[in-house]
């Protein structure tokens, strides 16, 4: 009789952002932002690595099969789970770690040659990837479906969203915390605008799967965060949230309705903004979107038309940070427009902006047609395939070497013009609480109520006081006060003399909008201070050894999921409001 199926969901072993025979060390540090958006920005850049969301997604859905989530594993972590007898092995990748998926894939094989190899991750795309990682299976696409049908379990089945934090750990000016957690919601996948160099509208052939189909939905999976994590703050990982309006009205309805002003960090594109509106945001509770601007010179329809510096600026001046990104090495680029296309991206004045080097992936029509052409640097190495380092093509006006310097001194130069993006999104949020309180008091006084089919305030008959928008303020209150501590960091540490006299006037305003700080806060931001020169130091120390950035490691987690139906989390019971919806079902017993 064949044994009941085991199941280890695993990521790629570390350390990372270290150069070996397995990796690369530019460009994978497993640190979004020191790696891709506040480069540059030493002591001034959060330290902040982020759970492998989809394996725990994965876990969650499988009802029959033991499984085991093993994220940011050493080898020797990886190497003694293999001794609990797994019959299957999922290992989740992207393209730039496929030699650690190779290696840890040939280890099953010469040591658990019974143990089936599944992969999956965007790591699946490579042309030639059953070439160089021994395997069973491969899974593309949405995974839970997948594996449901692959261990014979029923693919409809309700979906059942983990709920858990979304951050591993998270350090800025050396101290742990200092802003609030959030948790994580995965709505859906795929992107129907299908950029030409977008590898996810492309995984998914230019379709949007929804996980979380309704406003209800989402919304089930905040509520028990807020019972089980005590959070009230959401990371939402989808490439275009705002894409399916109806369901994030009728999520804004439900907070609504039950007194829930929760706030969301999202991806949206500028057509999808202008199609809802910024007051829409703003009451929804976004307080972070990261937009993709790409390019000034090349034209995308998700811009088209759209004044995407104006956008930005009502986005910011409404309290909400705004990140931006924008491709370089475009074929139009020369070494002059280059430069321009730089400079507009400065301009835009975004809080954060992310600077990426034009990839081809595999699967886009940018690799089609460049294999098309011949312009695909021959045995170009998977991993440096991630944007920050060397291009994977031949430009017609820069070398593949040179663009790791251009690309490496933009982002100085919006480090320099803008100064720290942790300064950036203090203004941002000091603004915002001040424009929303002024901007509240004159809609009361003007009778105007919002509109939620037309999606603007209105004037009204029936005026009431707009309870809501007063829990809302509260949160934008909140959010500014958590940035307070850093101001006085960010201007010791500042760049250069504009950047330390724009500290100093943000600290003015939070006096005039908060009074002066008080005597706990002072200390507070004292600490910081010591804290901050302390992990400055490490920066130079380790620059000056070994000309390289310091890299923080994340610490390794195992989770275990039992096919059994007890709903609990991290030892707490849901207590649930009265009426709730019921779409999403319970987790499975998890224990770590």
């Amino acid at each position: 009789m064949s044994r009941p199926p085991r199941l280890l969901l695993t990521t790629v072993f570390g350390p990372y952002g270290i150069r070996d025979e397995y990796a690369e060390a530019l460009g994978m540090q497993m640190e979004l932002f020191n790696n891709q958006i506040t480069r540059e920005q030493g002591v001034h850049s959060p330290r902040t690595n982020f759970w492998t969301f989809p394996l725990y997604f994965l876990a969650e859905n499988l009802s029959s099969v033991f499984t085991t989530v093993l994220d940011f594993p050493t080898w020797e972590d990886f190497v003694r789970e293999l001794e609990n007898e797994y019959t299957h092995v999922g290992i989740s990748f992207i393209q730039p770690n496929v030699l650690k998926a190779k290696r840890m894939a040939r280890y099953i094989r010469n040591h658990y040659a019974q143990t089936k190899i599944i992969l999956g991750g965007y790591g699946t795309i490579l042309p030639d990837l059953k070439k160089i990682v021994p395997c069973d299976e491969i899974c593309r696409g949405e995974g839970v479906n997948w594996l449901r049908e692959y261990f014979g379990e029923d693919p409809r089945e309700p979906i059942r969203h983990p709920i858990m934090h979304g951050v591993a750990q998270k350090r800025i000016y050396g101290f742990r915390d200092i802003i609030d957690d959030s948790a994580v919601i995965f709505p859906g996948l795929g992107c129907t605008n299908g950029c030409f160099f977008c590898s996810t509208s492309h995984k998914f052939d230019n379709r949007y799967i929804p996980l979380l189909p309704s406003g209800e939905s989402v919304f089930d999976v905040c509520h028990k965060a807020e019972e089980l994590l005590g959070v009230d703050g959401f990371a939402i990982i989808d490439e275009n949230f705002l894409k399916m309006p109806d369901r994030a009205r009728d999520l804004l309805a439900m907070m609504e309705r039950y007194r829930r002003p929760y706030s969301f960090a999202i991806f949206s594109s500028a057509e999808t903004i202008a199609e809802v509106g910024v007051d829409f945001l703003l009451r929804l509770g976004v307080c972070l979107v990261w937009i993709g601007v790409e390019s000034e010179r090349c034209p995308f329809s998700k811009t088209g038309g759209i004044n995407v510096s104006s956008l930005i600026g009502e986005l910011q001046a409404k309290g909400i940070t705004v990140i931006s990104s924008s491709i370089l090495f475009l074929e139009q680029h020369d070494r002059v427009s280059i430069e321009q296309e730089i400079e507009w991206a400065i301009a835009l004045g975004s809080d954060l902006h992310q600077f990426m080097q034009l990839i081809p992936f595999p699967g886009t029509p940018l690799y089609s047609k460049y294999v098309s052409e011949g312009k695909m640097i021959p045995d170009f190495p998977y991993a440096k395939l991630h944007g920050q380092d060397e291009l994977a093509f031949y430009h017609p006006h820069f070398t593949s070497k040179e663009a790791r310097e251009i690309t490496r001194r933009a982002f100085r130069k919006k480090y320099n013009a803008d100064g720290p993006g942790v300064l950036n999104m203090a203004l941002t949020a000091i603004r915002g609480y001040q424009r929303a309180k002024e901007d509240t008091k004159l809609r009361e006084r003007a009778g105007l109520c919002w509109n939620p089919p037309a999606l603007r305030y209105e004037r009204s008959a029936t005026y009431q006081p707009d309870e809501f928008m007063n829990l809302r303020l509260e949160k934008m209150r909140e959010r500014a006060l958590e940035f307070r501590p850093l101001l006085l960091s960010a201007r010791l540490f500042s760049p250069n003399k504009a950047s330390r006299n724009k500290a100093s006037r943000v600290a003015t305003l939070y006096n005039k909008v908060f009074r002066r700080p008080t005597l706990r806060e002072r200390a507070r931001s004292f600490t910081l201070v010591c804290l901050a020169f302390i992990e400055w130091s490490r920066i130079q120390l380790r620059r000056l050894v070994s000309r390289r950035d310091m890299v923080r490691q994340p610490s390794t987690r195992r989770v275990c999921y039992s096919p059994c139906s007890p709903t609990f989390c991290e030892g707490k019971s849901l207590n649930s409001l009265q009426p709730l919806p019921t779409a999403i079902s319970g987790s499975r017993s998890v224990s770590q």
